[in-house]
């Protein structure tokens, strides 16, 4: 028996499951795909507190906090984060940083090509900058903490689904999984991202969202260059440096039915606008080579914002879920939240717009 049943490898299980051994409790991780096996490990890999809801800022605020702590300086860089854009567009922003009391440096065209010589900004664009944000290396970080996890004695079950919670009561009795055996526990966090959906439908719980298939690139420019991570408000461009490489893509995506952990090619339209856009913006060294694509499946609800708290009608069960494709930002903040709800009793009426109450039917 368990006091924590943590279901799914991710970002935020993970973090769920840390926080939870470190506490004292007797935790199990379970995830068919292994620690970073799934969604997390095809993320873009960017931190920033830079965006527009300020419970958001403060989430991401916290993730970047957990991850400085906690993991070690191969899996992140520090290399600030600036937001390219009309003032307008990027209005929204400052006010959240500034409700949140995060420090923030507005350039003008000039100033963001003196700081850093390899943009192009059009005279009628700004740059936000913040310094503590990251560039984060998916791969590496789930390495880290799958071996934080196993020096801090959770258990991992790995290479074995969880198909349905065992309900009875008003309470979640167990956990049944793929091998037909059982975990039985006193709590259990559901954090399975795009395959959470089918969990519940499997224990007559039906939720209302749906799945994307988000793009991601890695381009290899020949050598490194001494920029921040961007977004490109005006072109709708994201990217992020690793090395002599930058990672990231366009703001597009496809509708999914299932999770996509495929190999397939994205798109070439998606890829061709991406560069395009990208030499646009940056003076690069030579042309960016291809040297790894990426699809992620993200779950998004109809009003954009995550699913966080106890699931409607169990007290002993709280889910994770519909963190688009800012999981791997919001992730480790709401995992850790979550586990202090349960052990410590915080509460989390700041989320209320979060509330799972909202989604399910």
């Amino acid at each position: 028996m368990y006091d924590l049943a943590v279901l799914g490898g991710g970002i935020v299980g993970c973090f769920s499951a840390l926080r939870a051994a470190e506490l004292g409790l007797k935790t199990v991780l379970i995830d068919e795909r292994g620690v970073f096996g799934g969604a997390s490990a095809r993320s873009a890999g960017v931190f920033t507190v830079q965006l527009d809801s300020p419970l958001d800022v403060e989430l991401t605020a916290k993730s970047i906090e957990l991850v400085k702590t906690y993991i070690a300086g191969t899996a992140w860089q520090e290399t600030g984060f600036l937001q390219i854009g009309k003032e307008h567009a990027l209005r929204e922003s400052m006010e959240s940083l500034g409700k949140c009391g995060i420090k923030y440096e507005v350039l003008n065209n000039e100033e963001i090509m003196d700081r850093w010589p390899e943009f192009v900004v059009e005279p009628e664009l700004i740059g936000v900058y913040t310094h503590p944000d990251l560039s984060v290396e998916p791969k590496i970080l789930g390495r880290e903490l799958r071996a934080l996890l196993i020096e801090r004695g959770v258990n991992l079950i790995e290479g074995v689904r969880a198909t349905k919670l065992e309900i009875s009561s008003r309470e979640a009795k167990a956990v049944a999984l793929s091998d037909s055996s059982r975990i039985a526990a006193n709590y259990f966090i559901l954090a399975t991202g795009p395959w959470t959906r089918e969990i519940l439908h499997n224990s007559q719980i039906e939720v209302e969202t749906f799945l994307l298939t988000c793009f991601a690139y890695r381009l290899d420019l020949g050598r490194e260059l001494n920029i921040p991570s961007f977004s490109d408000e005006y072109l709708h461009t994201y990217w992020r440096p690793w090395g002599t490489t930058l990672v990231g893509g366009r703001y597009d995506a496809e509708f999914a039915e299932s999770p996509d952990l495929s190999d397939s090619q994205p798109p070439s339209k998606s890829l061709r606008l991406a560069l395009k856009f990208l030499l646009r913006r940056l003076k690069t060294p030579s042309p960016p080579v291809l040297v790894e694509y990426m699809r992620g499946p993200c779950t998004f609800t109809n009003d954009g914002m995550p699913i966080f708290g106890s699931i409607p009608h169990l007290v002993n069960a709280f889910i994770i879920d519909g963190l688009g494709g800012y999981g791997l930002m919001r992730g480790p903040a709401l995992g850790y939240l979550t586990v202090d709800a349960i052990v410590l009793n915080h509460e989390l009426d700041k989320y209320s717009a979060y509330s799972p109450v909202r989604v399910f039917r």
